[in-house]
Order: C-alpha cells, then structure tokens, then sequence
C-alpha cells in the first residue's frame, strides 16, 4: 500500500466511523436505501459479493448481510438470481415502487411543504371511519384537533373548520408535529455529517466501493430523519429544529461522492479481498 494509498484509507475509515448510525443497526433498513441510491432503475442488480465488500467497508459482516437479504426476499423487496456461482440482486417491482415513491423527499434539495393548510376539529368517535379518514389525511395536533394540508381535506361537514395561519403556535403542538426523538435524532445526524464533511473537504480518490459505502450511510442516516418529517408549515417546527441542516449537509456531500456505475462497483469488488482496507 502506498503513502497515497494509505492517506485515502485513513480519510475514508474516519468518515465512515463519523456516519455510523449511533443506533442498533438494521441491516435491511441499510441494503434498502443501497439499493435505491446506486440500483433503483429497472435491471439494475448487484452481486452478493459486491454487497457483503460494501458492507464490509461499513462495518457490516458478511452473516448480517445473507440474514437481510433472505428477509428482503421473503418480504417482497428483493429477487436474487444465480449467476454460475454467486448471486445477484435486485429490487422486485414492488421494491422498486417504494423507492421510487421515496426518493423525492430524501433527495430534495430544500424543504417541500404545501402551501395551504386547515385546522379541522371535530367531536366525532376517532375510532370509526371519521378518526381513520383524519388521522390519514392529517396531522394529529391533539384529541379531537388536526393539521390538515388542503390537498388532503377530507368531507368536513359537522367539522369545524379554520384556515391555519396562526399568529403564535405554543411549544405542545410544536412538540406534536416534530417530537424530541425526531429532533434529536437531526441534531445528532447535524454532527455525524458536519464531521464526515471535515474528512471529506476534497474527495481523495475514493474506489466504487468506498463512494458506495459513503453514500449508503448519508442517505441511510438522512433517510430515517426525511421519511419521518411531516409536511407541515415551517410555523409548526421547534426553533431548535436542525433538519434544514441536515437536507444541506447530506446534499453536500453526496454532490461530492457522484454514485459510481454497477459495472465499476463490480470491477471494485472483484479485487477487493486482497487489499487491507477493513474499517
């Protein structure tokens, strides 16, 4: 191994120990946001050995990640094919779907919100059609109240209903529209990915392989914060809520990592087990 060589490993194992989800590790959750970063189009697949060295690079072992793909697999995500004596994967149409479905908001590059909103209270049982129809269509604000965009208005008849544009929101319904655990979640994820983007300032040279586990981890971590933020008036978000940063960030970054083609994810992989690039 090179001194170049040697540089750029020690920059990327420290950027990947700065994106390290904090939390326990769903290793389905992670192949699922591989999978629709790098191969979400139509005969995109990716060979068993490419994921287990991708996952390797990430701290993954190679047991965790044929448990998540036989998971996949029995949940409709993945369909993995023999080819002579490895295997590849791709994502099923449903797979594909649900992906598809997803990557606007995780990808976005600032936050989408629609631009009129109601606040609809009614004294209705919410455990019959009413409160299904509601609690779908809206965010819940308290017992019989909720925030609803006016795309989603449901038949409102026997309901009070106001116009939100609210004067002063009080810190309980801030709370209901993006709890503690949410924004702690940003604030934690703020720093992992201010850290990743120190070591990652200018791009040394990353293999496929490096640029994939990279990018596997920032929008994995982002994803798990971005499929959870309502779409609500930027009103309603603590003053403390550091999701914008973390949309700016990860943007950032993957700017700086262009998604490698499969073809060289493959080539990368092929030759992996010889060098000493574990993290």
């Amino acid at each position: 191994m090179t001194v170049s060589d040697k540089t750029t490993n020690d920059i990327f194992c420290n950027a990947v120990e700065a994106l390290k989800d904090p939390l326990p590790q769903r290793v389905w959750s992670v192949i699922v946001s591989l999978f629709g970063d790098i191969a979400q189009e139509e005969g995109d697949q990716i060979s068993g050995v490419a994921l287990t060295e991708v996952g390797r690079l990430m701290g993954i072992r190679s047991e965790a990640i044929r448990v998540a793909l036989h998971r996949l697999r029995k949940d409709g995500w993945i369909e993995s094919l023999r080819d002579g004596r490895s295997s590849m994967h791709k994502l099923t149409a449903a797979g594909r779907d649900a992906s598809i479905s997803a990557t606007p908001k995780i990808y976005a590059r600032e936050p989408v919100t629609t631009p009129g909103w109601y606040i609809i209270c009614t004294d209705r049982d919410l455990h019959g059609d009413t409160g299904k129809t509601l609690f779908s269509a809206g965010i819940p604000l308290s017992r019989n109240s909720f925030l609803v965009a006016e795309n989603k208005l449901p038949d409102t008849a026997n309901m009070l209903v106001f116009r939100a544009s609210p004067e002063h929101v009080p810190d309980w319904a801030r709370s209901e529209i993006c709890p503690d655990e949410l924004q702690q979640a940003a604030v934690t994820l703020e720093t992992s990915l201010q850290k990743a983007s120190s070591y990652i300032a200018a791009p040394p040279g990353f293999d496929a392989l490096q640029t994939t586990a990279l990018r596997t981890l920032i929008v994995h971590r982002w994803r798990r914060i971005a499929l959870r933020i309502p779409d609500a008036p930027v009103c309603f978000f603590p003053n403390t809520w550091r999701g914008e940063a973390c949309q700016k960030l990860s943007s950032g970054l993957l700017n700086q990592l262009p998604a490698p083609n499969l073809h060289d994810l493959e080539t990368a992989a092929s030759g992996y087990r010889h060098r000493d690039l574990s993290v």
